[in-house]
């Protein structure tokens, strides 16, 4: 597989991710395994993830098999606008016969450090239905943000990066906005991670990522996985 892959639009993407989803839960339910996955919030959720949704309302997936986890979430009530839970449940999961036991969601709403511990130990409790006891999530899908930041791991956040939790609360280095996120050490442990990214403003830090001396300040740069970009994101790509 290319560690690269460009497509046309959020549409196209977004059918690929579905047609990968497809697979994954159906390798699962084949070897009578669980499919475990990672999504997060922000815009592209919101493009990417309902392409896909509505592709997989055809597709025959024992949604029992399946379980959805968060790469982060910000500290506010789960309807808030600024949830990730909410705009994954909008784009994603409503059209998704899933059981509710198998959506784990950030606790957005609970004291931060609280919450940060409980989910570490729901991520923990969720090993033991795996057949594979050393990989957390079969797949986690992340964005990136014009900083060089993925999930809620901003820049100058060194400590964090080196934790061997799983997960950590952070602030908004501009906002001030609480967040509860995984760690590298938590995402790392995952058959594949894959960044997807659209939109042309994402370009410039792109192609800083994926330059051979992509600099070790950007925290995407410390969580190794394949990339998916539109044509946008990959306008400023001279190789790929």
């Amino acid at each position: 597989m290319k560690r690269v892959r460009v497509f046309s639009d959020p549409r196209a993407m977004g059918r690929e991710i579905a047609n990968r989803f497809c697979q994954g839960a159906g390798l699962a339910a084949k070897s009578k395994n669980i499919f475990s996955v990672v999504l997060s919030g922000g815009s592209t959720a919101s493009k990417v993830y309902r392409e896909a949704a509505l592709l997989l309302q055809d597709k025959k997936i024992l949604w029992e098999r399946v379980h959805i986890f968060w790469a982060d979430e910000r500290c506010v009530l789960p309807d808030s606008v600024e949830s990730n839970y909410q705009t994954i449940s909008r784009s994603f999961l409503n059209d998704a016969p899933i059981p509710y036991t198998n959506v784990h969601r950030i606790r957005g709403e609970e004291d931060s450090e609280t919450e940060s511990i409980r989910y570490a130990q729901e991520i923990r409790d969720h090993l033991m239905l795996r057949n594979n006891k050393d990989v957390f999530f079969d797949w986690v899908l992340l964005g990136v943000g014009v900083d060089g930041h993925t999930a809620s791991l901003f820049p100058d956040q060194a400590d964090l990066l080196r934790s061997g939790s799983l997960c950590g609360v952070v602030r908004h280095p501009q906002t001030g906005q609480e967040r509860i996120t995984l760690t590298p050490f938590a995402l790392k442990r995952s058959s594949c991670i894959t960044y997807h990214i659209i939109g042309k403003e994402k370009s410039k830090i792109v192609t800083k990522l994926l330059s051979s001396g992509s600099a070790p300040s950007y925290p995407t740069a410390h969580i190794t996985g394949e990339w998916f970009l539109d044509q946008a994101a990959a306008s400023s790509l001279k190789h790929l």
